[in-house]
């Protein structure tokens, strides 16, 4: 039964071609950018998980914070990181320390942005070593005159020469660069450092013993849960007392990840918004086309029912009709965007990242079927209504 809808709903569509090729183009322009739009937000989430995903540990990072019940400002020291090394779970700490320093060459100066790191810090955060290597542990304990530079800094200072093996001077101390690494705006973020030029052994750059911390690294456990891990970070700053908690503020890796998908999301939502404009006009144009179709086949109606056609025989078939003629529409929109976009992703270097995934096809195609069920429920409502002996009579 359901298949002869099918097969009369395909005639029906055959017999007025040019009027169902306009009722598809509406829902086509509309389903074509809801899959670009799908395709963009998909691709934005999956490159920014990309871009916060850490190696080998979960990422927390510590600030001190001012709690305003109490009016107090939290103290983060080496004594506190020193705890949290000793905490279960907790794989290493690193405080994070920066300065602004002049970086010498014999023929040029740099006023270099230079961060601390550790041994661990280049492979956890995936900062990629183009030339020579990361610090050992030893030259970190051992507060060894070593550094490494950004690509673009071993360019100002070195412009001719080979940076790796070199040295630079800085505060009159001769350091050897033993790497250089590719900095992005990836890294940037992932890091949480904006800018930076130069990296030293992060015990170059330790505070006085009464000195306090801006900041703070924990890496923990990689299969921690984020919850899980800002429990265990909190419990050992504050010794287990609530009070002391508001006197740290804690972020894990994954609220940085929300935070920025939380910003494109509510971008796409307005290009959302426009697409589904775009769907309900497409649908207006479909309701318009089946209130036509039903008027113009009156008579057919009229002799169906007095062949033995029940009311929801009319009504079914005018749904099915009106669904397939939106599913069609919005199968070939979804086909033609996968194939423009997997064409120009193989042609040219798209500057946004796109991916189309099964569900994102299979929701716009079902969007387009409940369209098109919505769109003629009003028609096939009023075909299936029409007396009999009305219908036989109408001209």
């Amino acid at each position: 039964m359901i298949l002869n809808y099918f097969k009369v709903s395909l005639l029906m569509m055959r017999a007025k071609p040019v009027r169902s090729a306009l009722s598809l183009l509406g829902i086509y322009v509309g389903v074509m950018a809801l899959v670009i739009i799908l395709a963009i937000r998909e691709g934005i989430r999956g490159q920014i998980e990309d871009t916060f995903r850490t190696e080998g540990a979960s990422i927390v990072f510590v600030h001190p914070g001012f709690d305003q019940a109490t009016m107090r400002m939290g103290r983060l020291n080496l004594d506190d990181l020193e705890r949290l090394n000793q905490t279960p779970g907790v794989l290493s700490t690193m405080p994070r320390l920066s300065a602004e320093k002049d970086v010498r060459t014999r023929a040029v100066t740099l006023h270099a942005h230079v961060t601390g790191a550790d041994d661990k810090f280049f492979s956890v955060f995936r900062i990629p070593v183009v030339r020579g290597r990361v610090f050992i542990r030893d030259e970190i304990a051992r507060k060894q005159p070593v550094c490494l530079l950004t690509a673009q800094a071993a360019e100002k200072l070195f412009p001719l020469s080979e940076p790796v093996g070199s040295f630079v001077d800085m505060e009159g101390i001769s350091f050897q660069v033993i790497g250089v690494t590719d900095w992005d705006g990836a890294a940037a973020q992932r890091t949480n450092v904006m800018e930076v030029d130069l990296f030293l052994p992060v015990t170059w750059l330790l505070p006085q013993a009464n000195e306090f911390l801006p900041m703070a690294e924990v890496r923990l456990a990689p299969q921690m849960e984020p919850a899980q891990a800002l429990r265990i970070v909190k419990k050992a700053l504050s010794h287990n007392d609530p009070k002391e908690e508001p006197l740290y503020f804690v972020r894990s890796m994954q609220e940085f990840v929300e935070q920025t998908q939380k910003m494109s999301d509510r971008i796409l939502q307005g290009l959302l918004a426009i697409a589904g404009i775009s769907l309900l006009v497409g649908g207006i144009g479909v309701a318009n086309v089946m209130v036509t179709s039903v008027t113009e086949r009156t008579r057919e109606v009229g002799i169906r029912k007095a062949l033995g056609a029940r009311r929801h025989d009319i009504l079914f078939q005018f749904l099915v009709e009106s669904s397939l003629m939106c599913g069609s529409g919005g199968c070939l929109a979804v086909a033609t965007g996968v194939l423009c976009i997997t064409v120009l992703r193989s042609l040219i270097h798209i500057p946004f990242p796109v991916n189309v995934t099964p569900a994102a096809m299979a929701t716009c195609i079902f969007l387009t079927v409940g369209i098109g069920l919505v769109a003629g429920a009003y028609p096939a409502s009023r075909a299936a209504a029409l007396s009999p002996a009305e219908a036989l009579r109408y001209e």
